[in-house]
């Protein structure tokens, strides 16, 4: 996927499923703001989309999922959200996170 075709496919909304090394290939292109590790997944990586702000997530080893989330206070609720999944994950509360769900 060329950095123009995932600019196009995250703008249009919902979450966009790419392989590792698919992300590894664009991240580059796209300024990383900030990094969050989950313990049990990787890393949540917020980065940025010309004004924008989106987040990629590694539901498995060889999976990312990026979506657009757009300005600082749905970051911030996405990640909060996020973060007390994995943290509820890690406790073996049985949550399983919907990598696809509309946020």
């Amino acid at each position: 996927m060329t950095v123009e075709e995932f600019r196009e496919k995250i703008a249009g909304g919902g979450t966009v499923p790419l392989s590792a090394p698919e992300w590894e290939a664009l991240a580059p292109s796209f300024p990383e703001v900030e990094k969050h590790e989950t313990l049990l997944a990787g890393q949540l990586v917020i980065f940025r989309v010309g004004d924008e702000m989106a987040a990629v997530e590694a539901p498995s080893k060889a999976a990312r999922v990026a979506r657009l989330l757009g300005g600082e206070v749905k970051v911030r609720a996405f990640v909060a959200k996020r973060l007390e999944e994995y943290e509820r994950m890690w406790d073996g509360c049985g949550v399983k996170i919907d990598y696809h769900e509309p946020v």
